[in-house]
């Protein structure tokens, strides 16, 4: 079995219109024949106004690339005030996409800057959707391990949901200063039976995530993002997977960050090049596309 275990079924208006032009400039740059085949919108109010992810495009996707299950993560952004559409009516119809297809597990995200509100809207939405996590996105603008979230992180860790948070870069108006790996440590540490998975290998802080999960043995870690070294420097993505995995097995998995990377390298070759090489033996390579997942989730 193949669980990804970081895909996004993006819904435009539910993404901060300042966040999505930062991340298309580098757009700008291409060759004039180029941009008559993408039209982003940039000079628009709202660029890229016509992006969205259907479910059944995922599926196709899936298929292609012989996976079994995706783990789809929605994210809170309404608090920034440049999205329009609220989180509440997001993971709405996020869920309602996601019910009538097996193959798909949907987390839910709450900010906790909300504050009490958002205490409540967590608990809302366990009881109306019953979902096995919850997604992080420190870059809106919180440092985990302040103590004024520690009711957040019992409430979650009471839910038994898992956490999955991003880690490394981000552009305005998220804040990347808030995301690196070691603001996770006094979170799982001091609740152990919390399961938290560190997305993208850390990314740019991955010196943090090994010391990390060496000290808190609760902490996992996926490897999505990595197809940012690809197609040039594959010797790289095996490096950092046989170091990882060389240590700690039980506890990476894997993660496509799908749409993200299929135009640049698509989650079958990202597959395709996790199962080629000796960076790893096919057992535990078998653990990083599957099993692993499908024990924290339960499956």
């Amino acid at each position: 079995m193949i669980i990804d275990a970081h895909v996004h079924l993006w819904n435009r208006m539910m993404l901060p219109n300042e966040a999505v032009k930062n991340y298309l400039e580098p757009l700008k740059n291409m060759d004039e024949e180029l941009r008559k085949f993408f039209d982003f919108g940039l000079d628009n109010d709202i660029a890229f106004d016509d992006f969205s992810i259907s479910a059944e495009e995922l599926l196709k996707e899936m298929s292609m690339g012989g996976v079994d299950k995706a783990v789809i993560l929605s994210t809170d952004f309404e608090l920034l005030n440049d999205s329009e559409l609220g989180n509440e009516e997001y993971t709405e119809m996020l869920f309602q996409e996601c019910s009538v297809f097996d193959e798909l597990i949907p987390f839910i995200s709450v900010d906790p800057n909300r504050g009490e509100e958002g205490l409540r809207m967590v608990e809302r939405m366990v009881k109306k959707y019953a979902p096995s996590g919850i997604k992080m996105y420190p870059a809106t603008g919180f440092y985990p391990d302040k103590e004024c979230y520690a009711d957040y992180w019992d409430l979650i860790d009471d839910l038994g949901l898992v956490v999955l948070t991003h880690a490394g870069m981000a552009l305005p108006p998220l804040d990347e200063k808030y995301c690196r790996p070691c603001f996770f440590r006094d979170v799982a540490d001091s609740r152990p039976d919390l399961k938290v998975i560190i997305a993208h290998l850390g990314g740019k802080f991955y010196d943090e995530l090994l010391p990390l999960m060496r000290d808190c043995s609760n902490v996992y870690t996926d490897c999505s993002a990595l197809q940012g070294w690809l197609p040039s420097q594959p010797d790289m993505v095996h490096s950092r997977l046989s170091e990882v995995c060389g240590e700690f097995p039980d506890r990476v998995v894997f993660g496509s960050d799908f749409p993200n990377y299929e135009i640049r390298f698509s989650t079958l070759q990202f597959i395709n090049l996790i199962r080629s090489g000796d960076w790893a033996d096919d057992k535990v390579k078998k653990k990083l596309l599957g099993s692993n997942m499908a024990r924290i989730l339960g499956l």
